[in-house]
């Protein structure tokens, strides 16, 4: 997490990103709930349009892991060769979660 990006996005009201930032992590969340299905049906067009979308959320909020580790399974050749890492990306999105807690208490 970067946070001179989530200070800088909070515009010095911490505990109000704080709600939109954990929308962002359910919304994100379940989403994932469906990625494995859209590999494996072959939608490759949905998945990138959802990876796009957390790309962007990740971004708002300084999330640089994520943002990286969602450009690295992005392309239509990289998720129909290898699907992405579910696994790796809820570590991420766990601990940004928690820097993102420890910054708004």
């Amino acid at each position: 997490m970067n946070p001179a990006n989530f200070l800088k996005t909070a515009h010095g009201d911490l505990a109000g990103l704080r709600e939109p930032a954990f929308d962002y992590f359910d919304d994100t969340r379940r989403q994932m709930t469906s990625w494995m299905a859209l590999l494996e049906a072959g939608n490759f067009k949905q998945r990138r349009d959802e990876l796009h979308r957390c790309k962007g959320g990740a971004s708002l909020f300084g999330l640089g892991r994520i943002v990286a580790l969602i450009g690295s399974c992005g392309g239509a050749s990289v998720l129909e060769e290898r699907g992405s890492d579910l696994t790796g990306f809820e570590t991420e999105l766990t601990e940004a979660g928690r820097a993102m807690m420890a910054m708004t208490d």
